[in-house]
């Protein structure tokens, strides 16, 4: 499943954020600002833990992720939810 984000100011400094805040959860994050893999366990407000990977794709200030495993019990709207706090939260 795809999502896409805006990435808000420079894009540059919002995947070194990005990789600090993957570095902090033990999330494996490898790329770029053209792309790149990740996997781990994502904490997800409210429920707990989920282990998530996927990969992402950078064009201008959008991210496009990538998502190829995720535990069946999470619905997608979760995913998007996690997703979206660890690109566009701060």
């Amino acid at each position: 499943m795809d999502f896409k984000y805006t990435l808000v100011g420079d894009p540059a400094e919002k995947l070194a954020t990005i990789k600090r805040k993957a570095a902090q959860k033990f999330v494996t994050f490898v790329g770029d600002l053209s792309g790149g893999t990740f996997s781990g366990d994502m904490p997800l407000p409210i429920i707990g833990d989920m282990t998530v990977r996927g990969s992402y794709r950078i064009n201008g200030d959008q991210i496009t992720v990538m998502v190829s495993d995720k535990p069946e019990s999470y619905s997608w709207d979760k995913v998007d939810l996690m997703l979206r706090d660890f690109i566009e939260g701060d």
